[in-house]
């Protein structure tokens, strides 16, 4: 007989002996998909990068403008709105199309000049939109093509206008879902054409859209009966997940630890508030590295780049510490007008207090609801990015400065 109130570990035996349910969900999440072994489940870039190859005629899949037409006449023949009849794309040669990503902000921009058509996608995985940003993209696209004939798409999982204000009169609401189907339908009609990896390539597009994107989908269903049937365990498991600030330190202390030595040096960690420090051995032996007062172990040095995470933002730093004043201008002076991003042009003006000489935000996305594979690729790149342009800039201007190290 189960207890009325059962320890954590009841609920957790429960909830993970004999769950058919359970079992279920573990298989389907286990067949092999090549978006979600990626991470791209709800990177909303991704998601674009993607739908932008499908809809480009002279991408390599070799569709022409097989998809890009099927998929304009599908939404033009449900739109209230069309500029365009179905008729007209289904006609038009739309092979000279251009696809833009992030033209002035808009997800996906498409500019037939021989059609003179401009379709304009602003793809929402799981925001709305806000500040009447559809409104301003479409100013642009109207002030930039003013000779095109124009269609706006606000694609979204459930093809639903989000709370808010929207600019309905110009632009048509999708579906992926419909993104999903129009998928089977071009690989089903034309699969003894197409190449077969880039059918998989299209159908595993279209597994993840149904697995992850939609309410009704099977894998939707079951974590719905799991949650409701075992509530209390999954909320146990909730409540003792890691956070994201915490994996995302991690995940930077180690790009940190196995970046080359001859670019960096760990300095030291400090997990509870979050703050990573690190230096460039090319300082090591310069004068200026022993001008500090102490505010770190030996060797005291003066200049230190970091980590932070603070208020769900993770930010590198260039953070110049208390000691000599003329070193900590000497320093300033150095980085003044060398072009590197981030610098502050925050000028010591006493011995003492730490200043951030540069400041960079990694990513402003480490909130609870957020996963690590969700920032992981940004933070690599910013990081790859630091070491191969910005640090070797800031080395040389220190350098340049205080003279070549020695050893």
């Amino acid at each position: 007989m189960n207890s009325p109130n059962p320890s954590p570990k009841a609920l957790l035996e429960q909830f993970v002996v004999n769950n058919a349910d359970l079992e279920r969900l573990e298989s389907l999440l286990k067949q092999f998909n090549i978006f979600e072994a990626v991470g791209m489940v709800r990177q909303e870039i991704r998601h674009s990068h993607f739908l932008a190859f499908l809809l480009n005629p002279s991408a390599s899949h070799n569709l022409r403008d097989i998809f890009l037409k099927t998929f304009l006449k599908q939404l033009l023949l449900e739109a209230d709105n069309a500029t365009v009849s179905p008729i007209e794309i289904d006609v038009a040669t739309l092979t000279d199309t251009k696809v833009r990503r992030e033209w002035k902000n808009i997800d996906i921009l498409l500019v037939s000049p021989g059609s003179q058509i401009v379709c304009a996608i602003e793809n929402k995985v799981d925001s709305g939109e806000h500040s009447n940003q559809l409104q301003r993209y479409r100013q642009i696209v109207q002030q930039e093509f003013p000779n095109y004939r124009h269609i706006f798409v606000f694609l979204t999982p459930q093809g639903i206008v989000p709370y808010g204000e929207v600019d309905q009169e110009h632009w048509s609401v999708y579906s992926y879902r419909k993104v999903a189907d129009l998928i089977g339908e071009v690989c089903d009609r034309y699969r003894s054409t197409l190449n077969n990896e880039v059918c998989t390539l299209m159908q595993h597009y279209s597994t993840l859209i149904n697995r992850h994107l939609m309410q009704d989908s099977e894998i939707a269903k079951l974590c719905r009966q799991i949650y409701l049937s075992h509530q209390a365990a999954l909320d146990l498991i909730y409540e003792h997940r890691p956070s994201l600030e915490t994996e995302a330190y991690e995940l930077v202390k180690r790009l940190v630890k196995n970046a080359p030595p001859d670019k960096i040096v760990f300095i030291h960690s400090w997990l509870q508030r979050k703050i990573l420090s690190f230096a460039s051995p090319k300082w090591h032996d310069l004068p200026f590295q022993q001008a500090g007062t102490g505010w770190t172990p030996q060797p005291k040095r003066i200049l230190l780049l970091q980590f932070k995470i603070e208020a769900s933002i993770l930010k590198l730093v260039l953070i110049l510490g208390p000691g000599d004043l003329t070193t900590r201008q000497s320093i300033f002076n150095a980085l003044e007008n060398r072009n590197i991003p981030g610098f502050t042009g925050d000028r010591p003006t006493s011995d003492q207090g730490w200043l951030h000489l540069v400041e960079r935000i990694v990513s402003e996305d480490i909130r609870p609801e957020m996963f690590l594979s969700d920032i992981e690729d940004e933070v690599q790149h910013f990081w790859q990015q630091f070491l191969d342009d910005e640090l070797p800039r800031i080395n040389e201007a220190i350098v340049q400065a205080f003279g070549t190290a020695q050893g």
